[in-house]
């Protein structure tokens, strides 16, 4: 009975050791979470969405463009200040290095609704497509809320 017990432990042994030795998945891997989106007062007007996307591949990648039926143009954005001033600017793409992140949060990186259809109203949700460069498209829902 203990021969048995000492050949089933080491073969779970050999097994964990195996898997833990295993090679990380080729090519970028992204996980988006945290996704939210900024209300808007206005029909008309613009809007943000926000989120956390990370990449836990072995390969770099990019954000190149997003799509949501909620507005007349989506893109990408980022935000600097200078002199006091802030500054939103379209940008071509978000870099999604391997192994690590980028966060689109208020006052920096942001996707952006330009010519809303309709106001975005608190508990709203819509969908958004999000296109990168390697792992191509994946859609995320948007809860919208007030900035915490």
């Amino acid at each position: 009975m203990k021969k048995i017990i000492f050949v089933l432990l080491s073969i779970a042994l050999i097994v964990v050791g195996l898997s833990a030795c295993a090679p990380a998945p080729e090519g970028p891997q992204i996980e988006i979470s945290g996704v939210w989106g900024r209300p808007s007062p206005m029909k008309a007007g613009n809007g943000a969405v926000y989120m956390l996307i990370s990449n836990t591949g072995s390969e770099d990648d990019k954000l190149i463009s997003a799509y949501a039926d909620v507005a007349e143009v989506v893109e990408l954005h980022d935000m600097t200040m200078e002199d006091d001033i802030m500054k939103m600017f379209h940008v071509e793409y978000m870099e999604v290095p391997a192994g690590g992140s980028v966060e689109l949060k208020p006052g920096s990186k942001h996707i952006m609704f330009i010519g809303l259809f309709e106001k975005l109203e608190v508990g709203q949700i819509f969908s958004v497509e999000l296109e990168f460069e390697k792992a191509g498209k994946m859609t995320v829902d948007v809860e919208v809320k007030e900035a915490e």
